[in-house]
């Protein structure tokens, strides 16, 4: 082989190594180079993550209540872990009381009846006797009716727990909505980010009578 040859060979070379070694830097750049943030469109209100929400315990039906609540905010202020919220004043019913689980759930302390000076929510005696809705399960949502894992983090937090909700195998659980009080701390809990179990407004022949 010539003198020639060879270099040209070696330039050759050398000029692949360049092309190659510079792909290589240029694909790991792209790999680590920030990319433009884009706009951030996901609804931030956290009410507006709530599918619905309902009046504290013990209240009234709904056109009794509104006829006698005055907006005191004294249920509120009572609250010890502070579920209850006042409607915005965009809203028909601004300044009443209502509950959305899925941000923070009722512990059913009952204190918020005892407070209230017109009846709009009545005392109760016991937390059983709270109807304010209604849980469901979806199964198709529920790692433990999928068998895709083992939570049981509603019942446990039920404060009917053997009655509202029991569990099958793999902890999968069941409602009766004969005893479930609607309280909505199986819905706050949930592990999945779309709720498997969710607190549903209750039938009219079902509204609490206590």
């Amino acid at each position: 082989m010539n003198v020639e040859r060879r270099k040209w060979l070696r330039w050759l070379g050398r000029g692949l190594r360049v092309v190659v070694t510079g792909s290589f830097l240029a694909a790991v750049a792209g790999l680590f180079h920030a990319r433009p943030r884009q706009p951030h469109t996901q609804k931030t209100r956290i009410d507006e993550l709530a599918d619905f929400s309902f009046r504290p315990p013990g209240a009234l039906p709904e056109p009794e209540f509104l006829s006698r609540c005055i907006h005191c905010f004294l249920c509120q202020d009572v609250c010890p872990p502070g579920c209850i919220q006042m409607k915005p004043v965009t809203e028909p019913d601004r300044h009443t009381p209502h509950i959305l689980p899925r941000v923070k759930a009722c512990t059913l302390c009952l204190k918020c009846g005892q407070v209230c000076p017109t009846g709009a929510l009545r005392p109760l005696d016991n937390k059983s006797q709270v109807r304010m809705g209604v849980a469901r399960v979806d199964e198709q949502l529920c790692v433990s009716h999928l068998r895709t894992g083992v939570c049981g983090a509603c019942y446990t937090i039920c404060p009917m727990r053997g009655k509202a909700i029991t569990q099958g195998l793999f902890n999968a659980p069941t409602v009766h909505p004969d005893f479930c009080t609607g309280c909505g701390l199986c819905e706050e809990v949930c592990i999945v980010p779309y709720r498997a179990i969710r607190v549903y407004p209750l039938p009219k022949a079902a509204k609490e009578t206590a």
